[in-house]
């Protein structure tokens, strides 16, 4: 049997597309301190780009365009962009283009494409895209007249009616968020939702998908932040305070920085043609020449803006998610919370007992203290390898895993992974005791929200080197020092 959706079913499923994007907007205008003042949906005065304005307090208002397709083979290209509208009317570029040009000179407004679209193969301009903006004016400008992307270039021109170097001002406000579909929105709206208060489950995203479709089909256009946190009051979750969220993007870009209180990007100093083969920066000083420095005043910012609530989310590797729980400490009275398989593991909250084993081996009568937390899996072969090739000045080897055994099921849900982490911390401290090692070696394989939660408990500890791990029989690499 063959199914194809119906035009009424397609044009259902892009408006739910279309209200899942507008009710993140939602959620990030009603964080504390966003700077956004109101919310437009399908707002008359945003012209062709109206499915979601932003207005913002500095005047740097957001329109995003948005589109679905039901149909994977659809993509997105310089054709497309420049396509007539069904009715005849102006092309998708030429209603950015004219929304631009109409805006005040001293403060562009900023344009987005948003789609589940992926771009087409080879397409001389989507090709150019910025990773860190989804921009395409940085490699644009430099494109030859003569080759494919200089030759897009002037036909986009063409169309525009401007010159060329028109076509590259308005570029720098034009950004392509593309290939994202329904499901990463959902993702990217559950940890959020928890940050402002709200409830986070899939019934509370249905509500919030249900709240925009009233508000288009009531002829709601504008909302101000202040009606939008009356509006999602039913969704309150009753005792908990919002919290602040900590973007770190180490090895990827996430699609919605700008829906963090802080945001940084070290993405583009990890080389690598993809996520799973970033292991190493460009450059091994950067670990504390720049990426902890960026971590400590991350969390100076957050205290100053009055946060000790902290979301962390991002996509990074093992050794900066400890180093940030570091520099979130409770000693400093910061709470932290990350999602792991959608659900909030948070430092506060029950405790559920786990039991713990530890291996020892001893190394000789080096002065310092090597420790693996094997959650995940036992990495202690790969790290007795590395210490003996590395000859580094480590006397015993002590490996702690649960009773059980190593594996991916180890820590089941967030009270676990707190009483988890309190072991560990307390039986380090016990090891640190019995052997006065100048120095720990840390090596860490576990779900993430534990080694947050680890790092988050860190102290009274001697210097603490952390480690990359840099992938199968390849061995180590030093990451982050954590002093004293």
């Amino acid at each position: 049997m063959t199914k194809r959706l119906s035009a009424s079913g397609a044009r259902i499923r892009g408006d739910d597309y279309q209200h899942l994007f507008a009710w993140l907007q939602v959620i990030r205008a009603i964080q504390v301190e966003s700077g956004i003042t109101e919310i437009g949906i399908e707002d008359p005065e945003a012209g062709n780009a109206d499915d979601v304005t932003v207005y913002t307090e500095d005047q740097k208002h957001e329109y995003y365009q948005v589109k679905s397709s039901v149909d994977a083979r659809e993509t997105i290209g310089l054709e497309w962009l420049m396509k007539p509208s069904r009715a005849g009317g102006p092309s998708v570029v030429q209603g950015f283009h004219r929304l631009w040009a109409d805006g005040p000179k001293q403060c562009k407004p900023k344009l987005f494409l948003v789609t589940n679209r992926l771009a087409t193969d080879g397409d001389p301009i989507l090709k150019m895209r910025d990773g860190r903006d989804g921009t395409v004016v940085r490699s644009l400008k430099r494109a030859r007249p003569k080759s494919n992307a200089g030759i897009a270039r002037k036909t986009l021109a063409e169309h525009l009616q401007v010159c060329e170097k028109e076509v590259l001002f308005f570029l720098e406000n034009l950004c392509f968020k593309l290939g994202k579909t329904h499901n990463d929105w959902i993702e990217m709206a559950i940890p959020y939702m928890f940050a402002v208060g709200l409830r986070h489950d899939e019934d509370a995203i249905s509500q919030g998908i249900g709240i925009v479709r009233g508000w288009v089909t009531e002829g709601v256009r504008r909302l101000t932040t202040a009606e939008l946190r009356q509006t999602v009051e039913p969704l309150n979750r009753s005792s908990e305070l919002p919290a602040a969220s900590l973007l770190v993007q180490a090895i990827d870009r996430d699609p919605m920085p700008e829906a963090a209180t802080i945001a940084l990007d070290w993405a583009s100093l990890f080389p690598g043609s993809e996520p799973r083969v970033r292991r190493q920066p460009s450059d091994q000083s950067l670990w504390n020449d720049r990426f902890r420095p960026e971590l400590q005043k991350a969390a100076k910012d957050l205290r100053a803006l009055g946060h000790n609530n902290v979301l962390v989310r991002g996509y990074m590797r093992l050794p900066t998610w400890f180093a940030t729980g570091v520099e979130l400490g409770k000693t400093a009275d910061f709470q932290v919370t990350s999602f792991q398989d959608q659900a909030p593991w948070s430092s506060k909250g029950a405790l559920s007992a786990i039991a713990i084993e530890r291996i020892d081996t001893g190394l000789g009568n080096g002065e310092d203290l090597a420790i693996g937390i094997a959650l995940a899996f036992d990495l202690s072969t790969d790290v007795l390898a590395y210490l003996h090739e590395q000859q580094i000045n480590v006397g015993r080897y002590v490996c702690l895993r649960p009773a059980g055994g190593a594996n991916n099921q180890a820590i089941r849900n967030a009270a676990e992974a707190r009483q988890w982490a309190y072991a560990v911390r307390d039986l380090i401290r016990r090891l640190v005791q019995e052997y006065r090692p100048s120095r720990i070696h840390l090596f860490l394989a576990g779900p993430r929200g534990a080694i947050l939660l680890l790092g988050h408990l860190w102290d009274r500890m001697p210097d603490t080197q952390l480690y990359e791990d840099l992938g199968s029989t390849r061995g180590y690499s030093p990451s982050y020092l954590i002093p004293n």
